[in-house]
């Protein structure tokens, strides 16, 4: 049966107090992390046992499934198809305005996908997982921040479908909204030479001189990603410093002309996952 959010036991702590967490429950919980006055929420289910973690990012689809959030926690109903211990996190971005997605961009002095990168290193720190175990999941804008969460914590694996690449190439209307509330005062044209390490995968990789694992599952019946997305992270890979740590990048294609952008089905996905 799937559980809606408000059945699951809520912890409250401050950013201080985790490194104090007891992760022993094996119950669903979703954990409030306060943080100089923000909020990181995360949902998660712990297998003691579990060979890997995975870490679920939401897309804009995840407020069709929790209307009333945020918090949003996309795909939260999938957590028992698996037999790992699943994480969720929300982009407390969505709480600075009216946004079904925020690409974790934060605030001028702050990118909250560096902060819950920081989060999620000490939880997998306290529960003795190995970021070679962990994969990042998540598909159109889950899949820009699995990106950008993948090279935060070294080690681990993104596995993405249909991201954004940059931001700059995705729809303008839902990019600005984020834009006025994340970097207020600054044109597009500002964002783009101030923070493009935020906005750019790439340019990102370039700034922490480092690609971690990626498998890109793109549908190449959606011209928009490819000409926009797939084709430019490509061609920029190429443009690397030299002295960046590159690993593997697989790129796989698949032509779904009627599904478009939107990602694979739940099953085919969670196969994926297994992998």
């Amino acid at each position: 049966m799937i559980k809606l959010l408000d059945q699951y036991k809520i912890i409250n702590i401050s950013y201080e107090q985790l490194w104090q967490m007891d992760f022993q429950t094996t119950e669903p919980f979703i954990l409030k992390v306060d943080w100089d006055k923000v909020t990181y929420e995360f949902l998660i289910r712990i297998k003691p046992d579990a060979d890997n973690t995975i870490v679920f990012g939401s897309g804009a689809g995840g407020f069709q499934e929790q209307p009333i959030g945020p918090p949003i926690f996309h795909r939260h109903s999938w957590m028992d198809e698996f037999e790992d211990t699943v994480i969720y996190y929300n982009d407390p971005t969505l709480y600075l305005g009216k946004l079904s997605l925020g690409w974790g961009q934060g605030e001028l002095n702050r990118f909250y996908l560096q902060d819950i990168a920081n989060i999620l290193e000490i939880v997998f720190t306290k529960l003795k997982i190995d970021s070679k175990n962990v994969l990042f999941y998540g598909s159109s804008g889950g899949g820009f921040m699995s990106l950008i969460l993948a090279g935060f914590v070294k080690g681990s694996t993104a596995f993405i479908n249909n991201p954004q690449t940059n931001l700059i190439k995705w729809i303008p209307v839902p990019v600005n909204l984020v834009f006025d509330l994340s970097y207020p005062g600054l044109s597009r044209e500002e964002v783009e030479e101030k923070f493009g390490e935020r906005i750019n995968v790439v340019k990102f990789f370039n700034h922490i001189k480092y690609v971690p694992n990626i498998y890109f599952l793109q549908n190449f019946a959606c011209e928009f990603d490819v000409q926009n997305h797939l084709l430019p992270f490509i061609s920029e890979l190429g443009q690397l410093d030299k002295d960046t740590e590159v690993n593997q990048i697989i790129i796989d294609l698949y032509f779904d002309k009627k599904a478009g952008h939107a990602a694979v089905g739940k099953s085919e996905t969670i196969e994926y996952i297994k992998k």
